[in-house]
């Protein structure tokens, strides 16, 4: 989860990237130092480094600019490595700022992390998070992650990978960090196939849509392929068959596939790249197309008034 108030400049010298990284009072990302989240928002975005703009400064991020084309505040409370359960904790986490549009940045990999009891991550340990299991009828509950592990972690990336030395504390903290590897470490238990991923979908996108319509909101849940040119995936099966069995009872929800918009793009070969060259995630050509896209639909369906209205 990102910090309060947070003020970075973040360098990935192996992909080529250098960006600032903003976050308000409500841990969202923002586009200057001190800049607060409105109390109530015309649009709430949550989702991975795809929707929370990794390799982008603010502004480009397609949160930043469908506000600023429609003209509402927005708060982005998408962050790096998470999936659906963690999207729709923030969401419910954040339902006072009364969103009148959510928005939910869906990659194909979140069907693999909301199993997970592990965030994707560098280092050997397991960062722990909540992730979905099965109860004792096979049906998907969500369960919490141990609270202990959290310390393990911080005496690891502190007295072992940030540490400029080699002596008797490091030596410990790696021990200590293998022992919980190998003892302390959750299995996955739910079978990874297309029916449970499809299962698992239907309960958290049904929790999802719940907690916007109780705000009055639509939700938009936005496929967001990978960038890679003539490769472009299509859209995974459990989530589109978990967003049309949920739409009879959820009449909030929405599915935008942005698949094939970025097919028709790469379909001029002269086309450039919408990732970066050395890191998959959207570059700031990619995060406008799919702002371009979205913008499109929510006015094609009317998801938004204030979009409707604006230029």
């Amino acid at each position: 989860m990102p910090v309060r108030d947070g003020a970075s400049l973040r360098r990935h010298p192996r992909a080529g990237l250098v960006y600032h990284v903003y976050t308000s009072d409500r841990r969202a990302r923002v586009s200057r130092r001190g800049e607060r989240t409105a109390p109530a928002v015309g649009l709430l975005t949550v989702g991975d480094s795809f929707s929370w703009g990794h390799g982008v400064e603010n502004e480009d991020t397609y949160t930043a600019r469908l506000a600023a084309r429609w003209g509402v505040p927005a708060a982005n409370l998408a962050f790096s490595a998470y999936g659906t359960v963690q999207s729709l904790q923030m969401l419910r986490r954040s339902l006072d700022l009364r969103p009148r549009l959510v928005v939910y940045g869906f990659i194909a990999d979140h069907m693999k992390r909301n199993v997970s009891p592990c965030a994707p991550a560098y280092g050997p340990l397991c960062l722990p998070f909540s992730y979905v299991g099965l109860d004792g009828s096979g049906n998907p509950v969500v369960r919490t992650p141990d609270p202990a592990l959290f310390g393990v972690n911080r005496r690891f990336w502190n007295e072992f990978f940030f540490s400029k030395r080699l002596g008797p504390a490091q030596v410990l903290a790696a021990a200590e960090a293998e022992v919980v590897r190998l003892t302390r470490t959750v299995p996955i238990v739910a079978p990874d196939d297309p029916a449970t991923r499809e299962k698992i979908l239907e309960r958290l996108l049904g929790d999802m849509a719940e907690a916007a319509a109780s705000v009055e909101a639509p939700l938009l849940v936005v496929n967001l392929p990978y960038l890679e040119r003539g490769t472009t995936n299509p859209i995974a099966e459990p989530l589109r068959d978990a967003v049309a069995r949920l739409q009879a009872k959820a009449p909030n929800l929405a599915l935008l596939d942005l698949g094939p918009a970025v097919e028709r793009y790469y379909a001029s070969p002269s086309a450039p790249l919408l990732r970066f060259e050395h890191d998959r995630h959207p570059d700031p050509a990619g995060q406008a197309l799919f702002a371009d896209a979205i913008d499109a639909f929510v006015r094609a369906h009317h998801l938004l008034p204030a979009a409707g209205a604006a230029r």
